[in-house]
């Protein structure tokens, strides 16, 4: 059975890339609204109806490149004609973002409390006129769709969305006729935006991907102890990209436990003790939670015993995950690759092992223990395995991002974007040094994908497994 070691790290691992950002094209969005028209058509639905706000946009934004950055908004799509988006004051000039034509209708209720609203501004008349008729099935996308063992209605139609805008498209289409159609969009299986469908997607994933693991790489590289969780922040040079969540800089067992704080000026990094940094911006996601310590002698004594017994665990299992990725693997397979390893009390592994993304940092996952679901070909995952327990507090987070591309896709990727093929490669090679065997499928979009510091002090260091 293959153990984690101690390895001397690839130079990779310390490389920064400057990637441009490749933002969509016209004919990107084009093509993803043809795929949901081609679900509704299937499906029997005329017209979708997609809401989302400042922290729900990733569905509109997905077809359109409109985020909400102040206010709510709807986007409408019929089975023919143009979208059209709704939104409030802040919104209208910001819709400019969307590079193809549609309807931009002010409904100033979006607005926000206490701005000019307008009398004449009906959003049942709105609606009439965005093809949400009387008598037409209605797919009315949220954030999530339900399972009838969690709610004790209908799950067909139980909304997540503001329930004024439920009724006003049941007044418009008919009670019975507007139904939760979240799961075209984020549903297993067969959910649009759980996959790439072309090369230019995976390219503006890896330049995601590249952003988010040079700030945690910048991070790790000015890390000391003595400092605040606030000045390793400004360390970062992040830049304004839209983020996927809260960046993190957690130091020591209170900051590691609470997770998701903000970083505070009071807290102080000591040698040898647990602390994590995380930054995403949308599109990926890069976090790694260890030890800050320069070799096992400067761990903290409680933790000194864990470097194998724990962190080298879990270093095997993401090894072992890595290896069953491919189009078409099974969830309980990825499930199993890392619950035979690290699956006991003293692991604490809660959340799935792995998940989908995209502009949200988790969209859905289909890796739990007895999982029919398969990775699509374009599959669009964090490498997401989160062990920990609080005695001695200690996790171990090693988050990175990839895309799972069959042989057309890849082909694809290496003709229009060899620059980022031949980056992909690279990292392969460095994965492959460490011991992580990866499928012909599984692409790593980060220099960091598979590195494990077992010293985040000491990036000259790294776990292998042989």
């Amino acid at each position: 059975m293959k153990k984690a070691v101690l390895k001397k790290a690839n130079p990779l691992s310390h490389r920064e890339e400057d990637v441009a950002q490749i933002p969509m094209q016209a004919q990107d969005y084009l093509y993803r609204v043809d795929l949901l028209r081609k679900r509704m058509e299937k499906d029997g639905v005329d017209t979708a109806v997609l809401y989302g706000d400042r922290e729900h946009f990733s569905n509109i934004e997905y077809f359109s490149g409109y985020d909400c950055r102040f206010e709510e908004a709807l986007f409408i799509i019929p089975q023919n004609g143009a979208p059209t988006l709704l939104v409030g004051n802040e919104g209208m000039s910001y819709s400019g973002v969307v590079p193809y034509e549609i309807r931009r209708v002010y409904y100033r209720n979006f607005s926000l409390q206490g701005q000019p609203r307008r009398a004449e501004e009906r959003l049942n008349e709105i609606l009439r006129e965005a093809s949400v008729q009387n008598g037409a099935q209605i797919g009315l996308i949220g954030f999530k769709y339900f399972d009838a063992e969690f709610v004790t209605t209908d799950p067909k139609y139980t909304f997540d969305v503001p329930h004024y805008i439920v009724e006003i498209l049941r007044q418009a289409a008919g009670a019975g006729q507007v139904r939760n159609y979240t799961e075209a969009l984020t549903g297993l299986d067969g959910g649009i935006r759980l996959r790439v469908y072309h090369a230019r997607e995976i390219a503006a994933a890896e330049a995601a991907a590249a952003r988010s693991a040079n700030v945690v790489l910048r991070l790790l590289k000015n890390l000391r102890p003595g400092m605040t969780e606030y000045s390793l922040a400004e360390s970062a040079r992040a830049g304004f990209a839209p983020l996927v969540m809260h960046p993190l800089t957690n130091f020591g067992p209170e900051s590691v436990s609470v997770g998701i704080r903000s970083p505070l000026d009071s807290s102080v990094l000591a040698l040898g003790d647990v602390c994590g940094v995380c930054y995403g911006v949308r599109g990926s996601l890069t976090s790694r939670v260890g030890v800050a310590a320069h070799d096992q002698a400067s761990m903290k004594e409680t933790l000194r015993p864990l470097l194998f017994s724990f962190y080298g665990k879990f270093f095997e299992a993401m090894c072992a995950w890595y290896a069953q990725v491919r189009v078409n693997a099974n969830g309980n397979a990825l499930h199993h690759a890392v619950h035979d390893i690290i699956g006991g009390p003293e692991y604490n592994v809660q959340l799935n092992c792995g998940h989908f993304t995209g502009q949200d940092e988790w969209v859905n996952s289909l890796s739990y223990d007895g999982s029919k679901h398969t990775l699509p070909d374009g599959a669009y995952l964090q490498v997401d395995i989160i062990a920990s327990n609080p005695d001695p507090t200690r996790t171990a987070i090693c988050e990175d991002t990839m895309i799972v591309a069959g042989p057309a896709l890849r082909a694809q990727l290496e003709q229009e974007y060899p620059e980022v093929h031949a980056r992909i490669q690279a990292r392969r090679n460095a994965m492959g040094e460490l011991g992580i065997e990866l499928h012909e499928d599984a692409l790593p979009l980060s220099n960091l994908n598979g590195v494990m510091f077992p010293f985040l002090l000491n990036l000259d260091v790294v776990f292998g497994i042989e």
